[in-house]
Parts: C-alpha cells; sequence; structure tokens
C-alpha cells in the first residue's frame, strides 16, 4: 500500500508527500535494524550469563578434583617423611608395612591433571569469552588454565626424564596377590633389603624431591583455581562454594 501510494505521489508530482513516504520508510527500516540489533544483543547477552553460570560451576568442580589430587600426593609425602625418618635413625619400632609401601611406590607418579573443561572449551569456540565477566574475571580464567597447562607440561617432562635416566626403581620390594587390597594387589618392603642399601636412601630423597615440586605444581594451579572460582562468583553477585569449603 505504501509503494502504491507512493507511484501515485510521484505521477502526480506531489514531492512533499513523497518526501514524507520516503521518511517513513526509512525510519521504518531503521527501526527494523534497531529492534533487530536490540534482540541479538538480548541474546548475546543471555549466553553469556548462561556460560557465566557453567565457568562458575565448572570452577567449582575444577577446585574439589584439584584439592582430591593434591591430598593423595600429600599423604604420599607424609608417608616418605616417615620413612626416610626412619632410615635415617634406624629405628623401625611400630613399622607399618603398607604405609611404607605407599611412601615407596607413589616415588615417580606424574599424572597429567584433567579437571574439567568443557564448558570452558565451548566458550572459547563459540567466540564468548571476550564478553564474559570483565577484565579480571577473564584474566582469572586465562591465568588458572595457563597453570593447568604448565603442569602438565612438566608432568610430561618428569615422565620423559624418568625413561632416559631412570631415578627410582622398587628392588627392596614385592607384590604379592591379596583380594581385599586396592586393584588386589599388596607391596611388601624388605626392611633388611632397604637397610642394607646404601644406595636407597638416596634414591628415595631423590624421588620424594620430585613429588614435592609436583605437588606445589598442583598447589599452585588449586590456588589459581580458586581465584578464577571466586572471581566468577564475585562478577556473578553469587558465592564459590568450594573455596568456601577450604
Amino acid at each position: 500500500m505504501l509503494l502504491r501510494r507512493l507511484s501515485e505521489h510521484v505521477r502526480t508530482q506531489n514531492w512533499i508527500a513523497v518526501a514524507i513516504d520516503f521518511v517513513i520508510v526509512l525510519v521504518g527500516v531503521l527501526l527494523a535494524f534497531q529492534i533487530n540489533a536490540w534482540n541479538e544483543s538480548r541474546l548475546e547477552r543471555a549466553e553469556q550469563a548462561a556460560a557465566l553460570d557453567r565457568l562458575l560451576s565448572e570452577s567449582e568442580e575444577a577446585v574439589v578434583y584439584l584439592r582430591r589430587s593434591i591430598a593423595r600426593f600429600e599423604e604420599g609425602n607424609t608417608r616418605r617423611v616417615e620413612l626416610l625418618t626412619r632410615l635415617n635413625d634406624d629405628n623401625w619400632d611400630g613399622f607399618d608395612n603398607d604405609a611404607m609401601a605407599q611412601a615407596i611406590v607413589t616415588i615417580g607418579r606424574a599424572p597429567p591433571a584433567a579437571p574439567p573443561r568443557s564448558a570452558y572449551d565451548e566458550v572459547i569456540a563459540s567466540g564468548l569469552f571476550s564478553g564474559i565477566g570483565d577484565a579480571e574475571v577473564r584474566d582469572a580464567i586465562t591465568e588458572y588454565y595457563a597453570s593447568v597447562d604448565y603442569l602438565n607440561g612438566m608432568s610430561v617432562y618428569i615422565q620423559r626424564l624418568a625413561s632416559w635416566d631412570p631415578y627410582w626403581r622398587y628392588d627392596s620390594t614385592t607384590d604379592v596377590f591379596a583380594p581385599d587390597f586396592f586393584y588386589q594387589t599388596r607391596t611388601l618392603v624388605d626392611v633388611e633389603a632397604i637397610r642394607a642399601n646404601a644406595e636407597f636412601a638416596e634414591m628415595l630423597v631423590r624421588g620424594h624431591r620430585v613429588q614435592i615440586a609436583l605437588t606445589e605444581w598442583w598447589q599452585g594451579a588449586l590456588e589459581d583455581a580458586q581465584a578464577m572460582c571466586e572471581a566468577l562468583a564475585g562478577f556473578s553477585q553469587s558465592e564459590c562454594e568450594a573455596a568456601a569449603t577450604d
């Protein structure tokens, strides 16, 4: 109808009416563009808010995962300190075979960190990261994943180093079938053998040093995970429940 009226005004050379019709068309087009842009912006904000919630939930899971992993490292470290103390003092009163076996078999374990990250990968793939939170939040996220990458890089390095120049071997232990034990295997420690082996304590110290370094790298990743979780929670005006239970 508008086009018919415009044609009629042109035919009758009613230029004022033509100008008015043109303005009406232009305003309508601009208004349509503005509404479309507003709707797209609203949808993008909704996607960013949903992504922020997913990242917060995932960061809480990462904190729990890293905390549990560190607890296992620290348990092995504690057992190793006890075994080194016993070797140094030559005191075997109250010797607990299974605890000391844990001190030995956990040396050389450098597993990669695999905390949950599907939400983060999805945000990166979708191009939403630049709109997540503010600069502080994005920096916290970036620092955490850089910390995890560094941790995994060092784990790979330690594994390769151990394969090139093995710094540890279990000459003084024997694995036996034990249905009630983890993996149905029990490791028996030959106390007399480790007491008689002058190199055992040295190897134990070297292995212990590596495991302490690994524990510190995992701890660094945990601290960055907590910082990320708190930054996400602060921006969304909620709480990082995993960090709160620390």
